[in-house]
């Protein structure tokens, strides 16, 4: 009986889009305005907690680069992108 392969991490990571407010900061003098902090970013999820999330650009078993920490706070919509399963093709 053949054993059932188990997903790696890789395999099952999701991929989000993540709509967020950026901070900004200024440390001369200026006039005050209303200023345009939303930000788009794409990426795996590499961690989550109930007051963060990590998505990373570039992943690999147990690695990833590219990666940027968001508080939970800062968050306006979140959703998933869901991939294609690739088929396998049979060799001939």
């Amino acid at each position: 009986m053949a054993s059932k392969r188990t997903r790696t991490a890789l395999e099952t990571a999701k991929l989000v889009l993540i709509e967020w407010d950026d901070a900004l900061a200024s440390g001369e003098w200026h006039e005050a305005k209303k200023e345009d902090l939303r930000c788009k970013t794409v990426g795996f999820i590499v961690y989550e907690d109930d007051h963060q999330i990590e998505i990373a650009g570039t992943i690999t078993e147990g690695m990833c680069n590219n990666s940027i920490t968001l508080p939970k706070q800062m968050i306006i919509k979140r959703k998933e992108i869901k991939l294609e399963a690739s088929k396998r093709q049979s060799k001939r």
